[in-house]
């Protein structure tokens, strides 16, 4: 009787490692999230655990020394160095991304403003009371602002005045996920979704098909529509993100850099581009310039929105109305 249980016990045990063996190689969704760039940031891979979990980790190990190299309250980070120490910034990496964040001022009519980091700060935005400024105090700030105060030339980055600070956040999450992807990639990860903060890049396909990507309704519950998107991301910014309410008035946490104060014209912004990095800095761009920056979408390459007023009316590129399914055609309070 003894033994009778004793090999029971073994044959149990043995199909136990089997499954356990099965599944781990078995194609399934995979996934890991690490709280990075102050938001979590999640990797989705379809595919064998055994082969993904390595990637995935990789991945976010490499999103992490990013997190750690463009935080300029990092005091071992260059952008520390220069907002508070007025020092040159010569590291490569942050430099070409500083050159990209420039150009998108340009493009923008400044409404993308890598200085702004002054006016959050007097908002309060970097802290968990923010409040309305006096209008002076703002006058004030933004003569401490501006992207044209940037100089870069030889490969480094200098000031004309010592009040210039940097803040990377509006387009360095988009800079880790395409990160993360060379990574994925140099491990063979063809079929992956990368989600830090609500910035989105879906590669490859999942079960033959492309990914469906909701977006989000800002005055309510569920999906405005969904999008199905291969190799593109998927970045939106809106007013429910971070904000306050003062008397009445709602002031959320995008400013527009040309007056000091949030934007109001639009509640929500989504940007599509195979591109991350473009994504993440026009969603603010976007949100800032309101419907009159849908002419500025139609006319560069590589970009489509999708953008939500403030009476709740959906604006939509041409290139994007094709492709989205819509659940409403309005925003419901």
């Amino acid at each position: 009787m003894k033994i009778s249980i004793i090999i029971l016990v073994i044959i149990v045990s043995v199909a136990a490692c089997f499954f356990v063996l099965k599944s781990y190689n078995s194609p399934a969704l995979q996934k890991q999230t690490r709280f990075l760039m102050d938001t979590y940031c999640t990797i989705q891979v379809f595919g064998p655990k055994s082969e993904t979990d390595k990637a995935m980790t990789a991945a976010l190990n490499r999103m992490e020394e990013i997190d750690k190299k463009f935080n300029f309250l990092n005091p071992g980070s260059p952008l520390y160095d220069f907002n508070f120490k007025n020092a040159q910034i010569n590291d490569p990496e942050i430099i070409e991304l500083i050159e990209i964040a420039q150009k998108i001022s340009e493009q923008s009519e400044g409404t993308f403003d890598i200085t702004i980091q002054p006016l959050l700060e007097l908002w309060g935005f970097y802290g968990e009371s923010p409040d309305l400024p006096e209008e002076k105090e703002i006058d004030s700030c933004l003569k401490k602002t501006g992207y044209k105060n940037l100089i870069l030339a030889d490969g480094q980055l200098k000031s004309r005045k010592p009040s210039i600070h940097i803040d990377l956040g509006g387009i360095a999450k988009g800079y880790a996920i395409n990160e993360a992807l060379k990574v994925l990639k140099s491990e063979g990860i063809d079929s992956v979704i990368i989600d830090a903060g609500g910035d989105i890049y879906a590669a490859g396909k999942i079960k033959g098909g492309n990914w469906n990507i909701g977006i989000r309704n800002p005055r309510g519950e569920g999906d405005i529509g969904v999008v199905q998107v291969s190799n593109l991301a998927v970045v939106t910014s809106g007013d429910y993100e971070r904000f306050f309410i003062k008397d009445g008035t709602k002031y959320c946490h995008i400013l527009d850099p040309r007056t000091g104060y949030p934007a109001t014209e639009l509640i929500s912004v989504t940007v599509i581009s195979s591109d991350p990095i473009l994504a993440d800095a026009w969603a603010t761009a976007l949100f800032v310039l309101g419907a009159d920056g849908m002419k500025l979408v139609e006319e560069t390459s590589n970009l489509e929105a999708m953008m939500i007023s403030a009476d709740q009316k959906i604006i939509c590129s041409s290139g994007l109305m094709k492709s989205m399914d819509f659940a409403k055609k309005s925003v419901e309070e």
